[in-house]
């Protein structure tokens, strides 16, 4: 493991989850097994997807030009969310599958010239996350976990405070994934 990962790595995101439910830290991932700690790190990881598809300065490229290639316009594998930008902005284009759709034509299929600028959210690895952004993910993940795990109201009080702390110290950040959420993303139809 890279020693210049900067805030939590992944084993302290796991150990959080396993600590909000009075479990053990454990030493190492068992990243694919059976045990709790899997289980953890794969809350984790679906937590660290919801994060990144919300589009945080960290994981988004923006007015990525893209050019259809036999009439579709695919975009890269990692991508979580779109959204038109730049000369596109004033399209509904949207996900489906990993091709863009013209929502507003009602086809996937685009001119063999045509090129679309889009804002791409895309998954970064939870240790490629901002500092913050772990923070919230990682308290995110132990809510879940715990909430999974043993479903009890007054441990799911106590780590929503948490997160609403940690939310609470990174305004910036979580006020410009908001916003992106509310004045980017609100054309019906996208991911």
């Amino acid at each position: 493991m890279p020693s210049n990962i900067l805030g939590q790595t992944k084993l302290d995101a796991v150990n959080a989850c396993l600590l909000a439910i009075n479990e053990y830290r454990v030493t190492a991932l068992n990243t694919g097994g059976t045990s709790i700690q899997a289980d953890a790190e794969r809350v984790v990881d679906e937590s660290t997807r919801y994060f990144c598809a919300i589009g945080y300065p960290c994981n988004t490229r923006n007015c990525v030009a893209i050019s259809a290639t036999l009439g579709v316009i695919q975009v890269p594998a990692a991508t979580l969310r779109i959204r038109p930008a730049g000369a596109s902005a004033y399209r509904n284009l949207v996900l489906r599958g990993d091709t863009v759709y013209d929502a507003d034509q009602g086809t996937g299929t685009f001119g063999s010239t045509e090129t679309v600028f889009l804002d791409i959210a895309e998954l970064l690895s939870f240790e490629n996350c901002d500092p913050m952004l772990k923070e919230e993910i990682s308290q995110h993940a132990a809510q879940r976990f715990a909430r999974r795990r043993i479903g009890s109201q007054v441990t799911d009080t106590f780590l929503s405070q948490e997160l609403q702390i940690t939310d609470s110290v990174n305004p910036k950040q979580t006020k410009f994934a908001i916003n992106r959420i509310e004045n980017n993303f609100d054309k019906p139809n996208t991911l």
